[in-house]
């Protein structure tokens, strides 16, 4: 744009020429005056930078405008991993349910499993595979049922009485297996009867011990803090502890090949008395086993059972008990009743 120059200005007074000179002489003619210098119109910068702030709102504007023209895109994301299913709890099975108790009439007509009786249905070592679980079964009733299985259908077979008879003393037996169910489930325990006699249908031997499945509520379970085994290959009677530590041991006297001493079974300490009629044991206890003899029928007019006793003479064989001396009678006689017991 072309600038328009103002009219020229009244010369200013000169240095030589006071203000009150007269009128002048003729003067030679003046130089030309220099050109006022020409002045940039109002606001030309403020105009560019107007301008150019205009182009940047433009611009800006029509950013906005094509911003805003097409909706944003949304973000893409990586698509969400499937949840893993979680696995469904699985109910606990519902305990197993046990033999309804017998009546008290039910009861009174069983059988009474004592150390003279024969239940044919009681169970052996040929039925089963007795494991110790170290716990003396001490009855809660006078009676108590037994059973030859531990179904809920089974019927009782035979009681367990909470007193040994003939020697009127309390009783208890060891546990020789279990089975989980309702109301403590069910235990396998030993008895003191027989389920055959030796001879009987011209078959010479039978099971020394017997087994038998009773209510675990029908019985209070207490530990048993040791055992007792009779070892027929090396004739040692030894009294542990579930760790296998020894607390009495020595060779006891065993019986013959014809009056043999119970092998491969179990049982438990059915009694543990002093009989000061059986001179040969001098006052010492005796402990009651709930074991018979596998050959003999009877024997001094009993059912042949296998009992631990004091006997004067260290040599020798006994006609199946088991022949230990006083310090071992004295030992055994501080177990409970109910102790386990295993000849092998």
């Amino acid at each position: 744009m072309d600038e328009t120059p103002d009219a020229t200005p009244p010369a200013p007074h000169g240095p030589d020429r006071p203000a009150d000179a007269g009128t002048p002489a003729a003067a030679p003619a003046p130089a030309p005056a220099p050109a006022a210098p020409r002045r940039r119109l109002p606001g030309r910068t403020a105009l560019l930078a107007g301008a150019a702030a205009l182009a940047l709102v433009v611009a800006g504007a029509v950013a906005v405008a094509v911003t805003r023209g097409e909706p944003a895109a949304e973000p893409t994301s990586a698509p969400a991993a499937a949840p893993t299913p979680s696995p469904s709890p699985t109910a606990a099975p519902a305990p197993a349910a046990v033999p309804a108790p017998p009546s008290p009439e039910a009861l009174a007509a069983l059988p009474l499993a004592f150390f003279d009786a024969v239940v044919p249905e009681l169970l052996d070592g040929g039925d089963l595979t007795p494991t110790n679980q170290w716990t003396i079964a001490t009855p809660r009733a006078a009676l108590v049922a037994l059973y030859a299985s531990p179904a809920a259908d089974a019927a009782p077979v035979a009681t367990f009485g909470a007193t040994v008879p003939t020697l009127n003393r309390p009783a208890a037996t060891a546990v020789w297996g279990t089975s989980p169910g309702l109301d403590g489930g069910m235990v396998l325990v030993a008895t003191p009867a027989r389920n055959a006699t030796p001879g009987d249908g011209g078959v010479a031997a039978a099971p020394s011990a017997t087994f038998a499945w009773a209510r675990a509520a029908d019985f209070t379970l207490s530990p048993a803090t040791q055992s007792v085994l009779v070892d027929n290959a090396s004739s040692v009677i030894s009294v542990l502890d579930q760790d296998g530590a020894v607390s009495a041991q020595e060779v006891a006297r065993l019986g013959s090949p014809d009056d043999p001493t119970p092998a491969g079974t179990a049982t438990y300490m059915e009694a543990n008395y002093v009989d000061p009629s059986i001179g040969y044991t001098q006052g010492q206890p005796i402990a009651l086993t709930g074991a018979h003899s596998p050959l003999l029928a009877g024997y001094g007019g009993n059912s042949a059972l296998t009992a631990i006793h004091y006997y004067p003479d260290p040599t020798g064989s006994s006609h199946g008990c088991v022949r230990v001396s006083a310090a071992m009678t004295q030992a055994l006689a501080t177990l409970p009743v109910g102790t386990p017991i295993q000849f092998t």
